[in-house]
């Protein structure tokens, strides 16, 4: 492709939060729902990956930038997580195993629809190949992106059409010396959906846009639609289990796990170290299967008794699929870097407040009324279609 000339067939730009050896679950099936919704809308499209050639300089100054955002624990978990590898071989292994499972999945879904562009001048070429270049989803407008003019499209000509779909902030709040520049890439877009209502806010606070609540792309396809993804995945399991998926380290979310499990008999089946190393995980849960895929993920979601999970996306397909389940806050409300606003948001648009854990896991029993939520969930995912048809049309 000439990376100079703009092509005469209609192509879409897509930018979505990927990296090599990143085993979250949520980002790979956002991305691929994101981008499996775009041809289904009829359009071509193409995954925009940027290999970075950064100077010293310009590393230096993502660290400063992480510094002042007050995102430290990002810098000591990159630090750390090498160390923690070789301090656990075992645990080490584990992870390898998951990395397999997961670039095998990548390499199925995500990687033949990749251009790469490798250094700065090339992306900014490269964005004349595309009619429009869309951003989303996933918190890929958090403190810590703003320098890396990746996400935010700051590397889009000025003639290529910008649009977010479902970008999150990650925060409730932007720190006071980006939100001049936070304001500057908002406005270059052409039209901005964003995950939460507190995103909303931000959006209208710090420049002249107006922003859309949309749903997260994975609720842009269908239970039906999931349901064919998994439909020859078996996991043999014979017996009802609790699914546990436990991204952050709250103990209080493990104790009330094991609780539900004295009281229903049902074991856990958890899914161990996914952003980091947590020694205390080493004991809990029956089972944790390390050869766990995307799809394997929603598959342990579509068949549990019960979930508990800290996780945003593991909530979604938990509500996709019908699940009793508890969600419990990863970070600590108030924090600087807390991110709850998303879990907020999407309890807010379907009336499950209930379903935020609060010193109580009995209420997990309580009856969820899904024909009241389908109906939500339909109106807002033909909304948030027509809302992104809309964005791609000429």
């Amino acid at each position: 492709m000439d990376e100079t000339n703009k092509k005469s067939t209609k192509e879409i730009g897509c930018v979505i939060a990927y990296s090599v050896g990143h085993n979250n679950y949520g980002t790979s099936l956002q991305g691929y729902a994101m981008l499996k919704k775009i041809q289904q809308l009829g359009y071509e499209v193409e995954v925009i990956q940027y290999t970075k050639r950064l100077s010293v300089w310009q590393k230096m100054m993502f660290v400063v930038n992480a510094l002042r955002a007050g995102e430290w624990k990002n810098i000591k978990h990159r630090l750390t997580s090498k160390q923690m590898l070789k301090k656990y071989p075992a645990y080490a292994a584990g992870i390898a195993e998951r990395t397999k499972a997961v670039d095998a999945y990548k390499q199925k879904k995500l990687i033949p629809l990749f251009h790469e562009y490798i250094g700065y001048d090339a992306l900014c070429r490269g964005s004349l190949n595309y009619d429009a270049v869309v951003v989303g989803s996933d918190q890929v407008w958090t403190p810590m992106s703003l320098p890396n003019k990746f996400f935010n499209l700051l590397f889009v000509d000025d003639r290529v059409r910008k649009v977010a779909y479902a970008s999150s902030f990650g925060v409730s709040e932007i720190p006071s010396f980006q939100r001049k520049a936070t304001g500057a890439y908002l406005n270059r877009f052409y039209k901005i959906g964003v995950r939460e209502q507190r995103g909303k806010e931000i959006v209208e606070e710090l420049s002249h846009q107006k922003a859309t609540v949309v749903v997260d792309p994975t609720m842009l396809l269908s239970r039906k639609e999931w349901e064919v993804e998994i439909t020859n995945i078996s996991l043999n399991e014979n017996e009802p289990y609790i699914f546990c998926y436990f991204l952050g380290t709250n103990q209080e979310a493990r104790r009330a796990a094991n609780e539900l499990k004295q009281k229903t008999g049902y074991k856990i089946v958890t899914i161990r170290h996914m952003d980091e190393y947590v020694p205390e995980d080493e004991n809990f849960g029956d089972e944790a299967p390390y050869n766990v895929n995307p799809n394997d993920f929603v598959k342990y979601i579509s068949e549990a008794a019960y979930v508990c999970t800290d996780s945003f996306h593991c909530t979604v397909f938990s509500i996709l699929f019908h699940r009793q389940f508890m969600t419990f806050y990863r970070f600590a409300e108030g924090s600087k870097t807390e991110r709850n606003s998303r879990i907020n948001s999407l309890f807010g648009l379907f009336g499950l407040q209930e379903r935020l854990y609060q010193m109580n896991i009995d209420r997990i029993t309580n009856l969820i009324d899904y024909n009241a939520v389908d109906e939500k969930l339909a109106a807002l995912r033909k909304d948030s279609i027509a809302f992104l048809d809309g964005c791609l049309r000429p």
